[in-house]
């Protein structure tokens, strides 16, 4: 059974920006000849890899749907992931438990492209940034599994989630044995009787905790 998420949001502080005004006009000519779905006859190049753009809050899933729109216009493969959990709320008007899809970190988009296509997209007027590692102005690139451990952890729908605003503190590194998450790895942060709190981060934009029964996980060595 779902159960009702808290969700914290992390908000990244941004400049003003015109929101893509200026695409606009390309945005449109661009639908004309795009494939009805997405990546539709493109093939996934072999150097993709997940990047992460910086835009304008509530605005994500407009801009990614604009990117990706434009890019297969021109025959280049694009996927995005924008981070989203599923939360039970009580309708007012019915009285009746429902659920609606609720942004877990604005104002990024993960994009999964070609690294020769990054200049695309970071040079957009809709785009502030395209996220670097600290100190370096090389486009930081997320390996695939640290992404998929961390979309396991959001998207599962069986334990509520939180979203940790700083780097996760490290502790021992264990394996999920049953359930929707079999096989996502993380590490432990907290026990309290038989319950565990277990994370997975990207580093320097996010970290995402759980609260799963000790019994559903095993101890991963390292070494």
């Amino acid at each position: 059974m779902m159960k009702e998420t808290n969700i914290h949001s992390q908000v990244t502080s941004t400049i003003a920006g015109d929101d893509g005004e200026a695409v606009a006009k390309s945005e449109q000519n661009a639908k004309k000849t795009v494939p009805e779905k997405p990546n539709e006859g493109l093939e996934k190049p072999a150097d993709a890899g997940w990047y992460v753009a910086v835009v304008r809050v509530n605005c994500e899933t407009r801009i990614a749907d604009s990117i990706r729109i434009n890019l297969n216009h021109n025959h280049v493969w694009f996927d995005y992931w924008i981070p989203k959990v599923k939360v039970v709320y009580i309708d007012k008007r019915s009285n009746k438990r429902k659920v609606k899809e609720k942004l877990f970190l604005s104002t990024f988009i993960f994009c999964n492209v070609s690294p020769r296509q990054l200049d695309k997209i970071r040079f957009r007027s809709d785009v502030y940034k395209m996220l670097t590692m600290p100190g370096q102005r090389k486009i930081y690139q997320i390996p695939d599994q640290v992404v998929a451990n961390y979309r396991y952890f959001v998207e599962n729908d069986e334990e509520p989630v939180t979203a940790a605003p700083v780097p996760l503190k490290k502790g021992i590194k264990v394996r999920v044995v049953a359930g929707s998450m079999k096989g996502v790895e993380a590490y432990v942060q907290s026990y309290n009787g038989k319950k565990a709190v277990i994370g997975s981060e990207i580093k320097y934009i996010s970290g995402a905790t759980l609260t799963i029964s000790r019994n559903l996980l095993e101890v991963v060595e390292e070494g």
